[in-house]
């Protein structure tokens, strides 16, 4: 029993090797594209947390932070941090990933601007088998007794990514490459399984709803479209947002495209010079019905601005959501 648990653990591992995902796609802007590395006025610290299936005994949570700022003296350029750690079946796998960023900007016209971004990151991956149950370690009574017996093993990988983003008048987009030379994620059975590729394509725009009536505050929206490929798995996003003041509302579609499910993701936020704080909700439905709350994930977001020291230059910077 042990022996056959093992084999379709490891073969999970080999078919299903991805990235985490978020709801809040833009907020965590390093991970979507290296190139937004500095993309800011402001020194922009964030946070993230994601609990995925919290009905489930043994939950997907994510944590993440993210800091990143123009460099001193060098205001086109602009580096990055961003630490994500992945939790999956009660430790049984776990990844934590350090990404180190630097970015560097042109502006090409009074409203256009590229920026170009690289990445180097360090990526550990740890099984803890010893965390597992088998069925000879529950007694009559259902109480878990020994343990497995089994133990774990850790990998380091070193990796590289790429992006570029720009924005011209009201539109934004870039294209994004992780994983650029696709690092050995595991050894089974002598064969080497690969990390690989990442493909993110995003584009979107922002414009006031409200542009021609001259007493009125802002109504910004902002529809948006990023799709995703990593390996066979395809995953296309349709979503838009609203800001009014600085509340900000938004839904979007993430469609699977290879297993032909739809999850529906509601987003709301707070935002203003200083600070931002943003909740999620997503569930899913298949072809043939409603996939139910217990596969529900819930995302909680929260980042700081930090102003600049007054007099420096000033450098149009690039646009993205703030979720």
């Amino acid at each position: 029993m042990v022996l056959v648990a093992l084999i379709v653990l490891l073969s999970n591992i080999r078919l299903c090797a991805q990235d985490p995902s978020f709801s809040q796609l833009f907020f965590n802007h390093l991970y979507l594209n290296p190139a937004y590395a500095g993309a800011s006025k402001y020194i922009r610290l964030g946070l993230v947390y994601r609990n995925q299936w919290m009905s489930a005994k043994m939950p997907y949570t994510t944590y993440g932070v993210s800091y990143d700022r123009t460099m001193q003296g060098a205001l086109k350029s602009g580096i990055g941090i961003n630490i994500i750690n992945d939790v999956q079946s009660n430790g049984v796998l776990q990844r934590t990933s350090a990404d180190f960023i630097y970015a560097y900007g042109v502006q090409t016209g009074f409203n256009s601007h590229v920026r170009g971004g690289i990445q180097a990151s360090l990526i550990m991956k740890n099984r803890n088998f010893s965390n597992l149950t088998f069925p000879d370690m529950i007694d009559p009574d259902g109480n878990i007794i020994g343990s497995s017996g089994l133990a774990g093993s850790t990998n380091l990988m070193y990796d590289f990514s790429a992006g570029v983003a720009g924005d011209y008048d009201i539109f934004y987009g870039g294209l994004a490459v992780h994983h650029l030379f696709q690092p050995v994620e595991n050894e089974v059975e002598g064969n080497s399984v690969y990390l690989p590729r990442k493909y993110t394509l995003h584009i979107g725009c922002e414009f006031n709803l409200y542009k021609w009536y001259r007493f009125k505050q802002k109504l910004l929206f902002s529809p948006n479209i990023i799709y995703i490929r990593q390996g066979e798995y395809q995953q296309l996003n349709l979503g838009a947002y609203f800001t009014r003041y600085q509340i900000v509302a938004g839904m979007w579609l993430r469609e699977n495209l290879d297993l032909k499910s739809h999850t529906f993701v509601f987003t709301g936020g707070y935002s203003n010079d200083q600070f931002r704080f943003g909740y999620s909700y997503d569930f899913g439905v298949y072809d043939k019905g409603f996939r139910g709350l217990g596969t529900s994930t819930h995302e909680v977001t929260f980042g700081w601005n930090f102003e600049y020291k007054k007099g420096k230059k000033k450098f149009r910077y690039i646009k993205c959501p703030k979720f």
